[in-house]
C-alpha cells in the first residue's frame, strides 16, 4: 500500500505492482487535500471495502478537496464496496486511460463524492460484480451530496464505461454535466440515471450508449455534437439541443423542446411521448429531418425540415417560420395542416400531396418540384403570389380527381408531367424547358380568362390514350397526342366558355382526337407547323347553311397536313342552304401550307341539313384555296380555261360515288348541280302516293258497287258490299327531284246502305257509308346526290277511311254518285342512308260522278261517264333528326271522263254483264311544296294526263247476290311517266 497526506504525490511506476488483500486493505491511499495518486502500472487489491486508488481515504469524507486520481495502468478490485478509484471531497479529479475494474458486490470502479468533482476517461471503467437487495453496482457513481454541487464526467473518445449488472454512469442530488464521446454500457438496462438534480448530456462524435438514458427528477438536457447516431433510450430529459453537423436519431424521447441549432437532425425515432407533446425549433443553416409520424406537431423553421417519407403518412401539425421543407423519400406525404414557413417546398422525391394551398406554407413561399410529386387531396387553386419551379429532375402535379388553377408562371429546366383524372390549368405564362407529358386528366393551357397563357419552353408534349389538353391558350413544341386535344370551350372543364383559339407553335401528330366542337360554334386550332394525322378523329360544330357559315376549324399555318384524319361534322342550328361559291371551310391551309390529297375525310362520306347533303372537297372556287377543305353542297362546273390556281375540286376519298361521278361529268359552263339528300325526294313523293290513295279508294262508282242494276233494294240498311283493289304503281312527278314511285298499292272497303228508296217516277236514292283500309308499299328514286333517277329509299303510306255517299238513279240507268270520305294517313320512309322518317295527316276526298247508259241493242250498252275528284290533304311537320318537313296543305282535283261497253246475257241462271271500258284522266290543282328547315322549298308538279283502259265482269246469280271485278292499266299520254296496273273485286249483298 502507498499512503500519503496532504499535498503528496505518490506514483506506482510502469513497472509497479501493487497487492493487497484484506478488509479496508488499499491499493494506493491518501488523505486530505491537494494529493496526487498516479498509478502507471498494477494495482490489485482483495477484500471487502478495499479500493484501488482512494482519495481521501474512507467511505465517506467531504472535507478534503483537490485531490487527484490519475490511472494509466490497470486496477482491480476484488469484493464487496471494493472500488476500483474513490474520490471523496470536492474540486477532485479522476483521470483515467488506463483500466479500472471492480469485481465485487455493490462495488462501482469509479465513486466521486463532493462538489465540483470530474471525471475524464479514455480508457476502460467496469464492473462485473452484482448488487445486493438494497445496492448498486453501477460503474461511475457521482454524488454531489447538495442539491447545488455540481459534477463533470467526460468519457472522452475511446472511452468505456460499462457495467456489467448495473448502470453506466449514476448521479445523485446536484447538477452533473455528462460529455460522452465513448461508450457507456449498462447492464440492467439503463445506461445513465440521473438523480433528484439536473443531468446536462452532451453526446460528441464517437458516442455509444447502451441502454436507457434517465435524466432523473430534475430539469435534464441533451446536447448533440459533432455526428453520431443515438438508438437508446431517453426518458426524463426535458430538451434536446443539436450543436453537430449530423446525427441520426434512432432512439426515443421524452423531451417537450428540441432545437436544432446547427447542421442535420436525421430523426428517425422519436422525440416525446407523442408528437404533440415536443416542440422543434430549426434556426438558420440547421436542417431537421424526419418523417410524418415523428416529427413534432409544431415546428418554428428557420432553417430547413426535410420530410424522409420512404412509405405514406399523414402530418397535421404545423410548421412555420422563415425556413423551407423539402420532401424526400419514394412515398407520400399528406400534408393536411395550415403552415405558415415562408422559405418555400421542394419535393424531391416520392409525393407531396396537399389539402390546401396553405399546406405549401406562406403564399409568399416557393414551390419547387425536384424530382417530385406534388398531388391534390383536394380542389384549390395554388397562390398566385407562389413561384414556381421545376428543376432538371423534372417534377409531377397529381391532380387525382381534384381541379386546381396555377395562375403564376411555371419556371425551370424540367419537364412536367400530369397525373390523376382531375384538370389542371396553367393561366401563366410558363416557360420551363423540359417538356410535358399529360399522362391522365386534363391539362387547360389557359382558361377563357388567360388566352395569353403559354407552355413557351419549347418542350415536346405528349397525350397519353385517355388524356386532354386544350384550352385557350398555346403551345410551343412538337406534340403528340393520343389522347384528346380540345379547343377554347370544347374543354368539358370550360365549357361555359366562348369559342376561341388553341395553338399548337410546333408540329401536331394526332394519333388520337381533336376536340373543336364545343357549346357553341367557332372555336379553333391552329398548327403552326406540321399536322400528321395517324388514323385521326376531328370532331367540329359547324352551322350547315351557305358559303361561309359559322363553323369550327382546324388552321394548319406554314407546314404541310398530310396523313389521314376523319372529320366528323355536327350541324348546330344550320337549316341547309346551297353553297354556290367556296362552301363553308373546316380546313384552313394559309401561310402557303400544303394539304396531302387523302390528309382527311368526312365521317360518313357526307353530312346533312335541311335539303342538302355536304361533301368534303379540296379546294375552293376562288383562287389561292387551293390547299383548304370544305364543306359543299353544289357541283360546280369545271373551269374553263382551268388556271393553276383554281383546280378542279377534289372530293374526298370516302365522298359517295354519285357525288364522285357528278364531279368528274362536271363540265364549263354547266349549272351548278345542288346536291339534295336521299330523303328529299322521299318526302316530295309523300303527298303524291297518298293522294293516289284516297283517288284509288274511292275509284269509280262501279268499281265499288258494281252496276247501277244492282241497287234495286228498298228500306233501311237494305244492302252490303265489300271491296278489295290492288296492283302496281309506278309513276313519276316533275319538279326539283323528280321524285318517282314504283311499288304495290292495295285497300279494302266496306260499304253499308243506310237506306234506300224509289220514288212514284221510278227513280231510286240510295244512302250509305264506307269504311276502308289502304296501304302504297313501294322504293322512290329522284334527283339525289346529285345524280338523276338515284334510289332513295323505300316509302309506305296507310290511309284508314271514313265515308258517306248517296246514288241516284234514274228509270233510264243513268246514275250519279256522290261520296265524301275522310283518311288518316301515316307516312313511312327509310332512307338509303338509314334515315327514318314518320309524320301522321289527313285527308278529304270528294267525288262526283255520272253516266248514262244508252242502249245499243243485242244487250250492249254504251255508258258515257264523268267524274270530278276533289282532294284536300294535310301531312303533320315531320322531323328525322336531320331537319324539319314540312309540306303544304292544298286542294287537288281529278278529271276523268270515259265510257263504258257492256253486254248483258243469262247463262245457267246467272246474269252476266261484262264489260270494257276507257278513260282519260286530268290531275290538275295546287302544286306540291316541300319545306326544308323552314328555309328550303322544293316543288313536285302534279298536272298530268293519264289514260285507262279495262275490263271487267259482273253476275248476279240471284236476286239478292252479285259479284263483280275490273282489270285496269292505267299510262301517261306524254310528260311524266306513269304506269298503273290495278285489279279489283267485289260482292253485293241485299238483304
Amino acid at each position: 500500500m502507498l499512503i500519503g497526506v496532504n499535498n503528496n504525490t505518490i506514483t506506482n511506476g510502469v513497472t509497479g505492482v501493487i497487492t493487497t488483500t484484506g478488509t479496508y486493505n488499499d491499493g494506493m491511499a491518501a488523505n486530505g487535500n491537494n494529493n496526487t495518486l498516479v498509478n502507471n502500472g498494477s494495482i490489485t487489491t482483495t477484500g471487502n471495502n478495499s479500493y484501488g486508488m482512494t482519495a481521501a481515504w474512507g467511505q465517506s469524507n467531504p472535507g478534503a478537496s483537490g485531490n487527484t486520481i490519475t490511472n494509466t495502468g490497470t486496477v482491480t478490485t476484488s469484493g464487496n464496496n471494493a472500488r476500483a478509484a474513490s474520490l471523496l471531497g470536492g474540486s477532485g479529479t479522476v483521470n483515467n486511460s488506463g483500466t479500472l475494474t471492480s469485481n465485487g458486490r455493490d462495488a462501482p470502479a469509479v465513486y466521486m463524492q463532493g462538489n465540483n468533482d470530474t471525471l475524464n476517461n479514455s480508457g476502460t471503467i467496469q464492473t462485473t460484480g452484482t448488487a445486493s437487495s438494497s445496492g448498486s453496482v453501477d460503474a461511475v457513481v457521482s454524488n454531489t451530496l447538495g442539491s447545488l454541487f455540481t459534477a463533470t464526467i467526460n468519457n472522452q473518445a475511446g472511452g468505456r464505461i460499462i457495467s456489467n449488472n448495473g448502470i453506466g454512469v449514476r448521479s445523485t442530488n446536484g447538477t452533473t454535466m455528462i460529455t460522452n464521446a465513448g461508450l457507456i454500457q449498462g447492464g440492467g438496462g439503463t445506461a445513465i440515471k440521473g438523480g433528484n438534480g439536473n443531468v446536462a448530456l452532451i453526446l460528441q462524435t464517437g458516442s455509444q450508449i447502451i441502454g436507457t438514458a434517465n435524466g432523473g427528477g430534475g430539469t435534464s438536457t441533451v446536447t448533440l455534437q459533432g455526428t453520431g447516431m443515438a438508438s437508446n433510450a431517453f426518458t426524463n430529459f426535458q430538451s434536446l439541443t443539436m450543436a453537430g453537423t449530423d446525427w441520426t436519431w434512432t432512439g426515443t424521447g421524452t423531451f417537450s423542446t428540441t432545437l436544432v441549432q446547427s447542421g442535420t437532425l436525421n430523426l428517425v425515432g422519436t422525440l416525446g411521448t407523442t408528437t404533440g407533446s415536443v416542440v422543434a425549433t430549426v434556426n438558420n443553416g440547421a436542417t431537421l429531418q424526419a418523417n410524418a409520424s415523428n416529427l413534432p406537431l409544431s415546428v418554428t423553421d428557420s432553417g430547413l425540415v426535410r420530410f424522409q417519407q420512404d412509405n405514406a403518412g399523414t402530418y397535421t401539425g404545423t410548421i412555420s417560420g422563415s425556413g423551407a421543407v423539402e420532401k424526400t423519400g419514394v412515398g407520400t406525404l399528406t400534408v393536411s395542416g395550415s403552415n405558415a414557413y415562408s422559405g418555400g417546398s421542394t419535393i424531391t422525391q416520392g409525393t407531396l400531396s396537399a389539402v390546401a394551398d396553405s399546406a405549401l406554407g406562406g403564399s409568399s413561399g416557393a414551390l419547387t418540384l425536384n424530382g417530385g410529386t406534388l398531388q391534390l387531396g383536394r380542389t384549390f387553386n395554388l397562390a398566385a403570389s407562389r413561384a414556381m419551379s421545376i428543376t432538371a429532375n423534372n417534377g409531377t402535379i397529381d391532380t387525382q380527381g381534384f381541379n386546381s388553377t396555377v395562375s403564376q408562371s411555371i419556371i425551370g429546366a424540367g419537364s412536367l408531367t400530369k397525373l390523376g383524372s382531375g384538370v389542371l390549368t396553367l393561366n401563366g405564362a410558363n416557360t420551363y424547358a423540359g417538356g410535358t407529358n399529360v399522362n391522365a386528366g386534363t391539362l387547360a393551357v389557359g382558361d377563357g380568362t388567360s388566352a395569353s397563357a403559354t407552355l413557351s419552353g419549347g418542350g415536346a408534349v405528349s397525350v397519353a390514350g385517355g388524356a386532354t389538353l386544350g384550352g385557350y391558350g398555346s403551345v410551343t413544341g412538337n406534340v403528340t397526342n393520343n389522347g384528346l386535344i380540345a379547343a377554347a370551350n370544347a374543354l368539358t372543364s370550360l365549357a361555359g366558355g366562348t369559342t376561341g383559339n388553341f395553338q399548337i407553335n410546333g408540329n401536331l401528330t394526332n394519333a388520337g382526337l381533336v376536340q373543336l366542337g364545343g357549346s357553341e360554334v367557332g372555336n379553333t386550332l391552329t398548327v403552326a407547323g406540321n399536322y400528321i394525322g395517324q388514323n385521326a378523329t376531328i370532331v367540329l360544330n359547324t352551322v350547315l347553311a351557305g358559303d361561309g357559315a359559322v363553323s369550327d376549324r382546324l388552321v394548319v399555318s406554314g407546314g404541310y397536313a398530310g396523313g389521314s384524319s376523319t372529320l366528323k361534322v355536327t350541324n348546330r342550328g344550320g337549316a341547309g342552304a346551297q353553297t354556290i361559291a367556296d362552301g363553308i371551310e373546316i380546313v384552313q391551309a394559309i401561310n402557303g401550307t400544303t394539304t396531302g390529297a387523302s390528309a382527311f375525310t368526312l365521317s360518313g362520306g357526307t353530312v346533312s341539313a335541311g335539303a342538302y347533303t355536304y361533301f368534303l372537297a379540296k379546294g375552293g372556287a376562288l383562287s389561292g384555296t387551293g390547299n383548304s377543305w370544305y364543306l359543299r353542297n353544289t357541283i360546280p362546273p369545271a373551269p374553263t380555261p382551268t388556271p393553276a390556281s383554281v383546280p378542279r375540286i377534289l372530293a374526298a376519298g370516302d365522298t359517295p360515288t354519285p357525288i364522285i361521278e357528278a364531279i368528274a361529268d362536271a363540265v364549263p359552263g354547266a349549272t351548278p348541280l345542288p346536291v339534295y339528300r336521299p330523303e328529299v325526294a322521299l318526302y316530295a313523293e309523300a303527298p303524291t302516293v297518298a293522294r293516289q290513295l284516297g283517288l284509288l279508294q274511292i275509284d269509280t262508282f262501279h268499281d265499288r258497287q258494281g252496276e247501277q242494276g244492282l241497287l234495286t233494294e228498298n228500306g233501311t240498311v237494305p244492302a252490303s258490299w265489300a271491296r278489295a283493289w290492288g296492283g302496281n304503281t309506278n309513276m313519276k312527278q316533275k319538279g326539283d327531284v323528280n321524285p318517282s314511285f314504283d311499288g304495290m298499292v292495295w285497300g279494302t272497303q266496306l260499304g253499308q246502305e243506310l237506306y234506300a228508296d224509289t220514288q212514284q217516277n221510278g227513280h231510286r236514292n240510295h244512302y250509305g257509308v264506307l269504311l276502308g283500309f289502304s296501304r302504297a308499299v313501294g322504293d322512290v328514286n329522284g334527283f339525289a346526290l346529285a345524280r338523276q333517277g338515284l334510289g332513295v329509299g323505300s316509302l309506305q303510306v296507310n290511309g284508314y277511311n271514313l265515308g258517306g255517299y248517296w246514288t241516284h238513279v234514274a228509270p233510264t240507268g243513268w246514275y250519279t254518285d256522290a261520296v265524301l270520305m275522310g283518311s288518316a294517313l301515316t307516312v313511312r320512309t327509310n332512307s338509303v342512308g338509314n334515315v327514318k322518317g314518320s309524320a301522321n295527316g289527313n285527308a278529304v276526298t270528294g267525288s262526283v260522278e255520272v253516266g248514262f247508259p244508252i242502249t245499243i241493242g243485242n244487250g250492249l250498252t254504251l255508258e258515257p261517264q264523268a267524274q270530278l275528284v276533289w282532294q284536300w290533304q294535310s301531312l303533320n311537320t315531320l322531323d328525322d333528326g336531320i331537319s324539319s318537313v314540312t309540306w303544304n296543305n292544298g286542294n287537288t282535283f281529278l278529271g276523268r271522263v270515259g265510257t263504258r261497253l257492256q253486254w248483258s246475257f243469262d247463262s245457267k241462271g246467272v246474269n252476266w254483264k261484262p264489260y270494257l271500258r276507257v278513260n282519260a284522266l286530268r290531275a290538275f290543282g295546287m302544286n306540291d311544296n316541300t319545306t326544308f328547315g323552314g328555309v328550303t322549298i322544293l316543288g313536285t308538279q302534279i298536272g298530268q294526263t293519264t289514260g285507262q283502259i279495262g275490263a271487267g265482269l259482273g253476275a248476279q246469280w240471284r236476286k239478292r247476290s252479285s259479284a263483280y271485278a275490273t282489270l285496269s292499266y292505267q299510262t301517261n299520254f306524254g310528260g311524266e311517266h306513269q304506269r298503273t296496273i290495278m285489279g279489283n273485286v267485289g260482292v253485293r249483298w241485299a238483304w
